[in-house]
């Protein structure tokens, strides 16, 4: 992307919704899949991969540098790809490497712990927002093992790098879960190239928890034996090498969040290839909207939302923070006052995202408060229309307060081309399901 920003003025729609979308993959999924596929034996065919977001352009442009053959077979409708990932077998071709990681937290926490464990001396970094997000923890429980990381610039935070690593054997590490679910992700995708039993506790409590289990499912699919074996409490056992596999990324579950958000406003909207059953914890939205009032349905292969009168909710949100700011939109759409909890991770994400959503709902005349872990939100009896939303290049600000639009009010979003972090066509997306 470049650094010129450009603002976009929508209109506001009264239309009846009726949307039926096939979304691109999910970041997440993909983000863990990729490197997972890079360290195993053999050639996986990985599809539905969203190389439309800057996050999985960054992973896949590290992973080539490092020596992974990545290569697009084939192009799909919504933007997304299908890869062919050549696996190096738990040996990298290049152990020398300096790797730029945008403002990507999954690449620069994954590789992190990937790299550290690994024969090679590496340096990872990123744009200015990433040096100021918080690796610590990560760091602290990699240098249990043995891992040799310096960090470059301020202690805890990138740019860092890595070297050659020294097992020292311990049979279980430390880990704080308190900031971010990504730093355990990381550790559980790396351990397996240690090829022996040992175990990560989480000392204190553990945030965002679904998306630890999506890591769990994926090293499993990959061949690696991992357990839960007592609350936050994971053990990796000895197994050989990865195995490739074939795998379809499930749609983004956090971006089917706004089509489901216009669907309960206004119509009816549903996203096919997500259930129940799907693998990420963001699927538990819509249950949300049922609290708020909307008609939810979960069927096998899709789910549906219709509109009816949304009300106001107090809800905890720890587990879905990246949503949380979608029902913070929707909170000026909904009778009453709305209070999230849960919501302490928004401090350390793209921006300080606490900050930004209550400076921006304010901007439209919303009564806002804040604490270190919740939001509360009461609705103006006029949303002011035509107010310009500053987006702090978070791709999520800019597509949650698109549904002010929905709501028959005309808004700018500016630097609107941020969403390009992960769903770059977004507001194609968007104007085909209000034309």
């Amino acid at each position: 992307m470049n650094n010129k920003q450009t603002n976009l003025a929508l209109a506001g729609s009264t239309k009846s919704i009726n949307a039926i979308l096939d979304l691109p993959g999910s970041k997440s999924i993909a983000n863990r899949v990729l490197p997972l596929a890079a360290m195993a034996q053999g050639v996986s065919t990985i599809h539905n991969v969203p190389d439309v977001g800057e996050d999985v352009q960054l992973m896949l442009a590290a992973l080539d540098k490092l020596g992974i053959k990545c290569e697009k077979i084939r192009q799909d409708a919504n933007g997304c790809s299908s890869y062919k990932i050549h696996g190096c077998g738990g040996k990298l071709p290049v152990e020398s490497a300096e790797l730029f990681l945008g403002n990507s937290g999954t690449s620069i926490r994954f590789l992190t712990a990937l790299l550290a464990v690994l024969d090679g001396s590496y340096i990872l970094t990123g744009i200015q927002r990433m040096k100021e997000r918080p690796i610590k923890d990560l760091v602290d429980a990699l240098r249990q093992l043995g891992c040799q990381i310096k960090c470059l610039e301020n202690e805890g935070y990138p740019p860092l790098q890595t070297s050659p690593f020294l097992d020292n054997g311990v049979a279980e590490i430390s880990l704080s879960g308190k900031i971010s679910s990504q730093y355990l992700t990381g550790l559980l995708m790396a351990l397996p190239q240690l090829k022996r039993e040992i175990t990560v506790k989480i000392y204190d409590e553990l945030i965002s928890k679904p998306y630890v289990e999506i890591t769990l499912a994926l090293l499993k699919m990959f061949g690696a034996k991992v357990a839960e074996n007592a609350e936050n409490c994971f053990t990796i056992y000895p197994s050989e090498v990865l195995q490739a596999i074939e795998y379809t990324v499930e749609p983004d579950a956090s971006s089917a969040s706004y089509f489901l958000a216009m669907g309960a406003m206004n119509g009816a909207t549903r996203i096919n290839n997500l259930d129940e059953m799907s693998l990420q914890g963001d699927k538990n939205f819509a249950k949300v909207l049922a609290q708020m009032g909307a008609i939810v349905e979960y069927h096998q292969g899709y789910i549906l939302v219709r509109h009816k009168e949304l009300n106001a909710i107090t809800v905890n949100m720890e587990d879905m923070p990246d949503v949380a700011m979608t029902i913070a939109v929707l909170a000026l759409f909904a009778q009453g006052t709305t209070t999230i909890n849960g919501i302490s991770s928004w401090k350390v994400k793209e921006t300080d995202r606490l900050l930004a959503i209550y400076t921006e709902l304010r901007k439209v005349g919303a009564s806002v408060s804040y604490t270190d872990d919740s939001i509360t939100i009461t609705p103006p009896t006029e949303i002011l229309p035509n107010i310009a939303i500053d987006t702090y290049n978070d791709h999520r600000m800019a597509m949650c307060f698109s549904l002010l639009a929905v709501g028959g009010i005309p808004v700018v979003i500016n630097n609107y081309e941020c969403v390009g972090k992960t769903f770059a066509n977004y507001f194609d997306v968007f104007n085909s399901v209000l034309s």
